[in-house]
């Protein structure tokens, strides 16, 4: 990976996106190799319950990838289509620019 600008682009999915078949595609179609997979746990409550709905405990793959910045958005794109956030409870996906911390603002 050159040492250019780079964006961090990470999705939060459900259980049933394959995440290594992500990966496979990611390093067939763009030629990536720094992606990342962690799995969450927490508890919420459905939007389609109404009124006081108890929690529910819920798993989700969290999906991340290196690319250059100016290959940013294409790879963001193509991640949202492939890994369905599109649906109900889909996930989401979201990027940020890497090179500056949260507080300080200095290079990292």
């Amino acid at each position: 990976m050159s040492s250019g600008e780079l964006r961090l682009i990470t999705a939060i999915v459900p259980e049933d996106v394959d995440t290594v078949a992500l990966a496979a595609a990611l390093q067939r179609d763009f030629a990536l190799e720094a992606m990342f997979r962690h799995s969450a746990r927490g508890v919420g409550r459905s939007t389609r319950r109404r009124g006081r709905a108890p929690l529910i405990p819920e798993r989700r793959n969290v999906f991340s990838v290196l690319v250059e910045a100016e290959r940013a958005e294409g790879v963001f794109t193509w991640l949202l289509e492939a890994a369905r956030v599109d649906r109900y409870g889909g996930g989401l996906v979201f990027q940020r620019r890497l090179g500056r911390t949260l507080i300080s603002g200095a290079e990292s």
